[in-house]
Protein backbone atom coordinates (compact mmCIF):
# COMPACT_ATOMS: atom_id res chain seq x y z
CA UNK A 1 0.00 0.00 0.00
CA UNK A 2 2.65 2.42 0.91
CA UNK A 3 4.63 1.84 -2.72
CA UNK A 4 1.34 2.32 -4.17
CA UNK A 5 0.54 5.58 -2.75
CA UNK A 6 4.20 6.76 -3.62
CA UNK A 7 3.56 6.10 -6.77
CA UNK A 8 0.15 8.06 -6.89
CA UNK A 9 2.38 10.89 -5.69
CA UNK A 10 5.10 10.39 -8.11
CA UNK A 11 2.05 10.39 -11.00
CA UNK A 12 0.47 13.69 -10.42
CA UNK A 13 4.20 15.29 -9.46
CA UNK A 14 5.11 14.61 -13.03
CA UNK A 15 1.63 15.77 -14.67
CA UNK A 16 1.98 19.17 -12.37
CA UNK A 17 5.50 19.81 -13.75
CA UNK A 18 4.70 19.15 -17.43
CA UNK A 19 1.21 21.24 -16.77
CA UNK A 20 3.59 23.51 -15.17
CA UNK A 21 6.15 23.45 -18.88
CA UNK A 22 3.53 24.85 -20.33
CA UNK A 23 2.42 24.73 -24.43
CA UNK A 24 2.88 27.46 -26.91
CA UNK A 25 -0.31 28.70 -28.86
CA UNK A 26 -0.07 30.98 -32.06
CA UNK A 27 -2.73 33.83 -32.86
CA UNK A 28 -2.35 36.13 -36.29
CA UNK A 29 -3.91 39.72 -36.34
CA UNK A 30 -5.49 38.08 -39.70
CA UNK A 31 -5.54 34.77 -41.83
CA UNK A 32 -6.52 36.22 -45.23
CA UNK A 33 -4.43 39.22 -47.08
CA UNK A 34 -6.26 40.84 -50.07
CA UNK A 35 -4.05 42.68 -52.52
CA UNK A 36 -7.06 44.24 -54.31
CA UNK A 37 -6.60 45.18 -57.71
CA UNK A 38 -3.24 46.17 -58.87
CA UNK A 39 -1.09 46.46 -62.28
CA UNK A 40 1.07 43.02 -63.53
CA UNK A 41 3.69 45.94 -63.72
CA UNK A 42 3.87 45.97 -60.23
CA UNK A 43 5.79 42.74 -60.40
CA UNK A 44 6.43 41.45 -57.07
CA UNK A 45 4.20 42.25 -53.99
CA UNK A 46 4.67 41.60 -50.37
CA UNK A 47 2.41 41.35 -46.95
CA UNK A 48 3.37 40.64 -43.64
CA UNK A 49 1.48 38.80 -41.60
CA UNK A 50 1.77 39.61 -37.89
CA UNK A 51 1.34 36.38 -35.03
CA UNK A 52 1.64 36.57 -31.21
CA UNK A 53 2.63 33.29 -28.76
CA UNK A 54 -0.41 33.47 -26.89
CA UNK A 55 0.78 30.30 -24.63
CA UNK A 56 2.95 30.12 -21.75
CA UNK A 57 6.30 27.65 -24.02
CA UNK A 58 8.26 29.10 -26.49
CA UNK A 59 7.00 28.94 -30.02
CA UNK A 60 8.91 27.48 -33.11
CA UNK A 61 7.69 28.07 -36.57
CA UNK A 62 9.22 24.61 -38.01
CA UNK A 63 8.13 25.12 -41.55
CA UNK A 64 6.34 27.68 -43.79
CA UNK A 65 5.08 26.49 -47.68
CA UNK A 66 3.15 28.30 -50.06
CA UNK A 67 0.82 26.58 -52.77
CA UNK A 68 2.85 27.12 -55.88
CA UNK A 69 6.47 28.60 -56.87
CA UNK A 70 4.89 31.76 -57.64
CA UNK A 71 4.63 32.76 -53.79
CA UNK A 72 7.75 33.22 -51.58
CA UNK A 73 6.96 33.36 -47.79
CA UNK A 74 10.28 34.66 -45.30
CA UNK A 75 9.33 34.01 -41.35
CA UNK A 76 10.68 34.62 -37.98
CA UNK A 77 13.08 31.27 -37.23
CA UNK A 78 14.40 32.51 -33.58
CA UNK A 79 11.51 30.71 -31.21
CA UNK A 80 9.09 33.42 -29.98
CA UNK A 81 8.49 33.88 -26.43
CA UNK A 82 5.35 33.79 -24.76
CA UNK A 83 3.74 37.18 -25.00
CA UNK A 84 5.66 38.32 -27.74
CA UNK A 85 5.54 38.38 -31.69
CA UNK A 86 6.31 37.56 -34.73
CA UNK A 87 6.43 38.12 -38.70
CA UNK A 88 5.81 35.92 -41.87
CA UNK A 89 6.25 38.04 -45.13
CA UNK A 90 5.07 36.44 -48.03
CA UNK A 91 5.54 37.65 -51.55
CA UNK A 92 3.78 36.91 -54.54
CA UNK A 93 5.00 37.25 -58.38
CA UNK A 94 2.36 39.05 -60.73
CA UNK A 95 4.84 39.36 -63.75
CA UNK A 96 3.45 36.76 -66.52
CA UNK A 97 0.19 36.08 -64.57
CA UNK A 98 -2.54 38.40 -64.73
CA UNK A 99 -6.10 37.98 -63.61
CA UNK A 100 -7.83 36.86 -60.16
CA UNK A 101 -5.70 34.75 -58.02
CA UNK A 102 -5.53 32.93 -54.84
CA UNK A 103 -3.00 30.74 -53.00
CA UNK A 104 -2.43 29.31 -49.59
CA UNK A 105 0.34 29.25 -47.22
CA UNK A 106 0.77 26.33 -44.50
CA UNK A 107 2.48 27.48 -41.27
CA UNK A 108 3.50 24.15 -38.99
CA UNK A 109 4.91 25.22 -35.37
CA UNK A 110 5.28 23.17 -32.19
CA UNK A 111 1.67 24.61 -31.37
CA UNK A 112 0.17 22.96 -34.68
CA UNK A 113 -0.76 23.72 -38.00
CA UNK A 114 -2.58 27.14 -39.74
CA UNK A 115 -3.26 27.97 -43.10
CA UNK A 116 -3.10 31.40 -44.29
CA UNK A 117 -4.59 32.84 -47.95
CA UNK A 118 -3.74 35.32 -50.25
CA UNK A 119 -5.91 36.77 -53.27
CA UNK A 120 -5.59 39.44 -55.61
CA UNK A 121 -6.70 40.53 -59.23
CA UNK A 122 -3.79 41.11 -61.48
CA UNK A 123 -4.73 43.99 -64.35
CA UNK A 124 -2.93 42.56 -67.68
CA UNK A 125 0.29 44.73 -68.89
CA UNK A 126 -0.75 46.18 -72.49
CA UNK A 127 1.16 43.65 -74.69
CA UNK A 128 3.91 45.13 -76.75
CA UNK A 129 4.29 44.83 -80.66
CA UNK A 130 7.43 42.43 -79.74
CA UNK A 131 5.27 40.47 -77.43
CA UNK A 132 2.19 39.70 -79.73
CA UNK A 133 4.52 39.13 -82.86
CA UNK A 134 7.98 37.98 -81.36
CA UNK A 135 9.44 37.16 -85.06
CA UNK A 136 10.99 40.18 -86.81
CA UNK A 137 11.76 40.07 -90.66
CA UNK A 138 13.56 42.98 -91.42
CA UNK A 139 10.30 45.41 -90.03
CA UNK A 140 7.71 42.67 -91.02
CA UNK A 141 7.11 41.07 -87.60
CA UNK A 142 5.48 37.64 -87.63
CA UNK A 143 2.80 35.91 -85.33
CA UNK A 144 4.36 32.48 -85.63
CA UNK A 145 7.35 31.04 -87.84
CA UNK A 146 6.14 27.31 -87.56
CA UNK A 147 3.00 25.91 -88.99
CA UNK A 148 1.94 22.94 -88.54
CA UNK A 149 -0.91 21.02 -90.51
CA UNK A 150 -0.87 17.79 -89.10
CA UNK A 151 -2.81 15.61 -91.40
CA UNK A 152 -3.79 16.42 -95.05
CA UNK A 153 -5.96 14.35 -97.05
CA UNK A 154 -5.53 13.81 -101.29
CA UNK A 155 -7.37 15.28 -102.65
CA UNK A 156 -7.76 17.93 -100.19
CA UNK A 157 -6.51 22.10 -99.53
CA UNK A 158 -5.56 23.24 -96.44
CA UNK A 159 -4.82 26.77 -94.94
CA UNK A 160 -3.26 28.14 -92.29
CA UNK A 161 -3.31 32.25 -91.15
CA UNK A 162 -0.53 34.19 -89.70
CA UNK A 163 -1.00 37.70 -88.50
CA UNK A 164 1.78 40.45 -89.17
CA UNK A 165 2.31 44.02 -88.94
CA UNK A 166 4.37 46.52 -90.59
CA UNK A 167 7.06 47.47 -87.35
CA UNK A 168 8.93 49.70 -89.57
CA UNK A 169 8.36 53.66 -90.81
CA UNK A 170 8.32 52.85 -94.16
CA UNK A 171 5.79 51.47 -96.43
CA UNK A 172 6.57 47.33 -96.68
CA UNK A 173 5.90 44.85 -100.00
CA UNK A 174 5.65 41.70 -99.20
CA UNK A 175 6.67 38.70 -101.77
CA UNK A 176 7.60 35.21 -101.45
CA UNK A 177 10.34 33.05 -102.65
CA UNK A 178 11.57 29.49 -102.96
CA UNK A 179 8.10 28.29 -102.53
CA UNK A 180 7.76 24.52 -102.61
CA UNK A 181 5.27 23.36 -105.19
CA UNK A 182 2.49 22.02 -103.33
CA UNK A 183 2.23 24.95 -101.16
CA UNK A 184 1.13 28.47 -102.21
CA UNK A 185 1.38 32.08 -99.88
CA UNK A 186 -0.09 35.48 -100.27
CA UNK A 187 -0.38 38.02 -98.15
CA UNK A 188 -3.37 40.58 -97.80
CA UNK A 189 -2.90 43.55 -98.65
CA UNK A 190 0.59 42.81 -100.36
CA UNK A 191 1.37 46.62 -99.41
CA UNK A 192 1.71 47.04 -95.61
CA UNK A 193 1.83 50.69 -94.37
CA UNK A 194 3.99 51.49 -91.12
CA UNK A 195 2.16 50.38 -88.45
CA UNK A 196 -0.47 48.08 -90.38
CA UNK A 197 -1.95 44.71 -89.88
CA UNK A 198 -1.62 41.62 -92.14
CA UNK A 199 -2.40 38.43 -92.90
CA UNK A 200 -0.64 35.77 -94.36
CA UNK A 201 -2.16 32.89 -96.02
CA UNK A 202 -0.35 29.49 -96.63
CA UNK A 203 -2.40 26.58 -98.24
CA UNK A 204 -1.00 23.21 -98.81
CA UNK A 205 -2.84 21.90 -102.30
CA UNK A 206 -2.40 17.92 -102.41
CA UNK A 207 -4.02 17.34 -105.43
CA UNK A 208 -1.30 15.99 -108.23
CA UNK A 209 1.24 16.91 -105.85
CA UNK A 210 3.45 14.20 -105.93
CA UNK A 211 4.30 14.68 -102.27
CA UNK A 212 3.28 12.08 -99.70
CA UNK A 213 3.89 11.09 -95.96
CA UNK A 214 5.60 13.43 -93.40
CA UNK A 215 7.11 16.77 -94.70
CA UNK A 216 9.38 19.36 -93.69
CA UNK A 217 9.92 22.45 -95.91
CA UNK A 218 10.32 25.85 -95.64
CA UNK A 219 10.18 29.25 -97.82
CA UNK A 220 11.53 32.83 -97.86
CA UNK A 221 10.04 36.37 -97.22
CA UNK A 222 11.08 38.77 -98.92
CA UNK A 223 10.66 42.28 -97.79
CA UNK A 224 10.64 45.16 -100.37
CA UNK A 225 12.39 42.57 -102.56
CA UNK A 226 15.16 41.79 -99.77
CA UNK A 227 15.53 38.31 -97.68
CA UNK A 228 17.36 38.69 -94.33
CA UNK A 229 18.71 35.70 -92.99
CA UNK A 230 15.87 34.63 -90.50
CA UNK A 231 12.97 35.56 -93.23
CA UNK A 232 12.11 32.04 -93.45
CA UNK A 233 8.67 30.26 -92.65
CA UNK A 234 8.81 26.81 -91.86
CA UNK A 235 5.90 23.90 -92.63
CA UNK A 236 5.12 21.02 -91.35
CA UNK A 237 2.73 17.74 -91.69
CA UNK A 238 1.14 15.00 -92.95
CA UNK A 239 -0.16 14.20 -96.92
CA UNK A 240 -2.37 11.07 -96.71
CA UNK A 241 -4.90 9.09 -98.94
CA UNK A 242 -8.80 9.72 -97.57
CA UNK A 243 -9.74 5.91 -97.33
CA UNK A 244 -13.00 6.29 -94.80
CA UNK A 245 -15.20 6.87 -97.50
CA UNK A 246 -14.61 2.90 -99.11
CA UNK A 247 -16.89 0.93 -98.39
CA UNK A 248 -15.88 -3.08 -96.80
CA UNK A 249 -16.35 -4.31 -99.92
CA UNK A 250 -13.23 -2.25 -101.45
CA UNK A 251 -11.85 -2.75 -98.77
CA UNK A 252 -12.07 -6.59 -99.36
CA UNK A 253 -10.87 -6.04 -103.08
CA UNK A 254 -7.93 -3.67 -102.53
CA UNK A 255 -4.25 -4.02 -102.53
CA UNK A 256 -2.16 -5.62 -99.48
CA UNK A 257 0.91 -4.41 -99.27
CA UNK A 258 3.49 -7.38 -97.39
CA UNK A 259 7.22 -6.78 -96.62
CA UNK A 260 9.34 -7.64 -93.85
CA UNK A 261 9.39 -5.06 -91.34
CA UNK A 262 13.46 -6.09 -90.57
CA UNK A 263 15.19 -5.91 -94.01
CA UNK A 264 19.04 -6.90 -93.71
CA UNK A 265 21.77 -5.67 -96.55
CA UNK A 266 24.77 -6.87 -97.17
CA UNK A 267 28.25 -5.00 -96.73
CA UNK A 268 29.59 -1.86 -98.04
CA UNK A 269 33.13 -0.46 -97.71
CA UNK A 270 34.10 2.43 -96.05
CA UNK A 271 33.75 5.19 -98.46
CA UNK A 272 32.15 2.79 -101.38
CA UNK A 273 28.59 2.87 -102.71
CA UNK A 274 26.88 -0.19 -103.44
CA UNK A 275 23.18 -1.07 -104.51
CA UNK A 276 21.00 -3.94 -102.72
CA UNK A 277 17.26 -4.62 -103.23
CA UNK A 278 14.42 -6.75 -101.06
CA UNK A 279 11.10 -6.93 -102.48
CA UNK A 280 7.65 -5.85 -101.23
CA UNK A 281 4.34 -8.56 -102.79
CA UNK A 282 0.74 -7.71 -103.37
CA UNK A 283 -1.50 -10.28 -101.63
CA UNK A 284 -4.58 -8.39 -102.65
CA UNK A 285 -6.94 -8.46 -105.23
CA UNK A 286 -6.30 -5.18 -107.29
CA UNK A 287 -2.89 -3.29 -108.23
CA UNK A 288 -0.75 -2.30 -105.46
CA UNK A 289 1.04 1.52 -106.26
CA UNK A 290 3.83 2.36 -104.37
CA UNK A 291 3.17 6.05 -103.44
CA UNK A 292 6.90 7.13 -102.35
CA UNK A 293 9.60 5.91 -99.93
CA UNK A 294 10.60 8.45 -97.62
CA UNK A 295 14.05 8.22 -95.76
CA UNK A 296 15.58 10.90 -94.03
CA UNK A 297 19.17 10.05 -94.23
CA UNK A 298 20.88 11.43 -97.72
CA UNK A 299 23.10 7.98 -97.26
CA UNK A 300 20.55 6.13 -98.71
CA UNK A 301 18.99 6.85 -102.00
CA UNK A 302 15.96 4.82 -102.47
CA UNK A 303 14.13 3.72 -105.88
CA UNK A 304 10.60 2.75 -105.75
CA UNK A 305 9.09 -0.05 -108.18
CA UNK A 306 7.63 2.73 -110.93
CA UNK A 307 4.89 0.41 -112.51
CA UNK A 308 1.66 -0.82 -110.13
CA UNK A 309 1.81 -4.15 -108.43
CA UNK A 310 -0.80 -6.73 -110.27
CA UNK A 311 -2.26 -9.14 -107.65
CA UNK A 312 -0.33 -12.05 -106.74
CA UNK A 313 3.12 -10.08 -108.26
CA UNK A 314 6.47 -8.76 -106.58
CA UNK A 315 8.56 -6.32 -107.24
CA UNK A 316 12.19 -4.66 -105.92
CA UNK A 317 12.85 -1.53 -104.00
CA UNK A 318 16.03 -0.73 -104.23
CA UNK A 319 18.77 0.95 -102.08
CA UNK A 320 21.64 2.73 -102.58
CA UNK A 321 23.91 2.88 -99.75
CA UNK A 322 27.16 5.77 -99.71
CA UNK A 323 28.87 5.11 -97.31
CA UNK A 324 31.21 8.10 -98.33
CA UNK A 325 30.06 9.85 -95.10
CA UNK A 326 29.45 6.82 -93.01
CA UNK A 327 31.68 5.06 -90.33
CA UNK A 328 32.99 1.55 -90.17
CA UNK A 329 30.48 -0.69 -87.87
CA UNK A 330 27.41 -1.60 -87.97
CA UNK A 331 24.05 0.67 -89.28
CA UNK A 332 20.46 0.90 -89.20
CA UNK A 333 18.00 3.19 -91.11
CA UNK A 334 14.17 3.38 -90.78
CA UNK A 335 11.89 3.47 -94.41
CA UNK A 336 8.39 5.01 -94.86
CA UNK A 337 6.97 3.12 -97.76
CA UNK A 338 3.45 4.64 -98.18
CA UNK A 339 0.77 2.63 -100.14
CA UNK A 340 -2.86 2.63 -101.83
CA UNK A 341 -2.75 -0.20 -99.18
CA UNK A 342 -6.68 1.11 -96.98
CA UNK A 343 -5.73 -1.16 -94.11
CA UNK A 344 -2.28 -0.20 -93.58
CA UNK A 345 -0.97 2.58 -96.45
CA UNK A 346 1.81 3.65 -94.03
CA UNK A 347 4.52 1.04 -93.48
CA UNK A 348 7.94 1.08 -91.57
CA UNK A 349 10.68 -0.99 -92.53
CA UNK A 350 13.96 -0.78 -90.89
CA UNK A 351 17.53 -1.61 -92.93
CA UNK A 352 20.38 -2.85 -91.55
CA UNK A 353 23.76 -3.67 -92.18
CA UNK A 354 27.50 -2.77 -91.72
CA UNK A 355 30.07 -0.56 -93.53
CA UNK A 356 33.45 -2.60 -93.22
Amino acid sequence: MKKLLISIVALFACLAIANAQGKPAIEFDEIVHDYGTFPEENGKVTCQFKFKNTGDADLILQKVRASCGCTTPNWTKTPVKPGETGTIDVTYNASGRPGAFTKTITVTSNAGEKRLSIKGDVIPKAQKVEDKYPFDMQGLRFMKQNLYFNTVFVPGVKDQRVDVINNSKEDIKVSFQDVPGFLSVKCEPEILKPNEKGIVTVSVKTQDSGVWGAFKKNFKVAVNGKVGEQNQINVFGNIAENFSKMSAEEKANAPVMTVGNKVVLGNVKVGASKTFKFSVKNEGKSNLIIRAINCDSNSFIITAPSKEIKPGKSADIRVKVDASKMKAGKYSQKLTVISNDPNRSTYIVELSGVVE
